[in-house]
């Protein structure tokens, strides 16, 4: 009798680290539309702090969701890290990814920058706390973003 844990393909591997990037990403959707809900004029003042005109899904789909790959991509070229130097990383890569918009003044593009740091943070947490095992993963994947937008 065979007692070993049976592997995982890379193509399931792959897949179960796409699923945890949306389920990130659906945690940020979550806390944006709460923020919303909570206070219905944050995102035309949240735009103009930032200096970006920009739905909600372009930022966090097409910009941190991007960046959130290119720091996994600068992570998967160092030896294994600490938790608190992966935040590190991340933190960098979404304060440059944002601060790298073009226009607006200084303050806006630090605005931009720290608000990019903190949306790269909440997909590190994801990532960390997110498991292939769980159900909670396809459900702030699929179902989240989906609620949050139909509401």
């Amino acid at each position: 009798m065979n007692s070993e844990i049976p592997r995982r393909s890379g193509r399931m591997d792959m897949g179960f680290y796409a699923l945890n990037k949306l389920a990130s990403a659906g945690t940020v959707v979550l806390l944006l539309s709460l923020l919303g809900w909570i206070w219905p004029s944050s995102a035309d003042l949240a735009s103009e702090w930032l200096g970006l005109y920009l739905p909600q899904e372009h930022w966090i789909y097409g910009y941190a969701l991007t960046s959130s790959l290119a720091a996994d991509a600068i992570l998967s070229f160092l030896p294994s890290l600490q938790k608190s130097k992966q935040a590190a990383v991340y933190g960098a890569v979404g304060f440059l990814f944002f601060a790298l918009f073009t226009g607006g003044t200084p303050d806006q593009i630090w605005l931009r920058a720290a608000a990019g740091a903190l949306t790269l943070l909440l997909f590190l947490w994801g990532k960390h706390n997110f498991s292939s095992y769980s159900l909670a993963t396809p459900f702030f994947a699929l179902a989240v973003p989906l609620l949050c937008w139909l509401i």
